[in-house]
């Protein structure tokens, strides 16, 4: 009987063990460095050895990724994630963290951006048999991000010169942006003048996830008489600067806070995965 119990007990002691937080984090590392075209993906489950983790339940997914580039569209063909309303065994993570660093959206580079949510549901066993998380329930969090001086002055540059304004400059001040150029007219695309002008704008959220900018003031060279509010209007013309489309992933953002400051533009926004 006494050999019975060292026997069981040894199986115990390799059970809690070998079925531990770390090897499923090492399988999902694993994973995720195969489907993303990211120069590193790391990756930390926290939880109890043995039952739990046989269970799907962790205290703490924390998943960081430098240097992805995608497109909202892409998204569902990059992640190793799919849903479903029918899970086989549900498992649960109380907690999630996913910080992206240096990543580019659409030509866009961001500096830092960061989610968190709690408590996904998700199917254990659907997971562990297609290697992909298979997403069961609503989820909801905040997203924070932050892009640099640098690269939001040079994808507004960029944007600016593909919409008619030539030799554009950026600049950022404490709550606005400051661009100057020469605002090119066409008729039936042959350019007739170029106009310089001097502007200040602000950016703004719109549409739950669009950055947008108005005019504030600006000052525009008397070369020929203008409409009133010619400018404006082609302010207005060249929204939304920024579209954030997560809908192939079935994820809606709402930004809260766009704040724009010499260093570089920071947004806070509300999410919800809805199945």
């Amino acid at each position: 009987m006494e050999k019975v119990a060292i026997g069981l007990a040894v199986l115990l002691l390799l059970f809690f063990t070998q079925v531990t937080p770390e090897r499923v984090e090492r399988e999902l590392e694993k994973v995720m460095r195969q489907a993303l075209p990211a120069k590193t993906v790391d990756v930390e489950i926290e939880g109890s050895p043995g039952f739990p983790t046989m269970q799907g339940k962790f205290r703490k997914l924390t998943v960081q990724i430098e240097g992805l580039s995608f497109s909202g569209g892409q998204l569902l063909e990059l992640l190793p994630v799919r849903f479903t309303d029918k899970p086989e065994k549900e498992g649960k993570v109380e907690e999630v963290h996913l910080l992206l660093k240096d990543a580019d959206y659409e030509g866009l580079k961001i500096s830092e951006l960061q989610a968190h949510a709690k408590t996904v549901r998700f199917d254990m066993k659907g997971s562990l048999r297609e290697k992909r998380l298979v997403l069961v329930s609503a989820a909801s969090g905040t997203l924070s991000g932050f892009i640099s001086a640098s690269s939001i002055q040079s994808y507004l540059a960029e944007y600016a010169l593909k919409n008619g304004i030539e030799s554009p400059q950026v600049r950022l001040r404490h709550g606005s942006v400051e661009v100057e150029g020469r605002w090119r007219v066409e008729l039936a695309g042959v350019p007739l003048l170029r106009i310089p002008f001097n502007a200040v704008a602000e950016l703004f959220p719109a549409n739950g996830n669009e950055i947008r900018w108005r005019l504030k003031h600006a000052t525009v060279a008397e070369i020929v008489p203008l409409p009133a509010g010619w400018l404006q209007e082609r302010f207005q013309n060249l929204n939304p600067l920024v579209r954030f489309d997560l809908s192939p992933l079935q994820i809606q953002i709402q930004i809260q806070t766009v704040t724009v400051s010499p260093k570089g533009v920071q947004f806070e926004a509300l999410f919800s995965l809805s199945l």
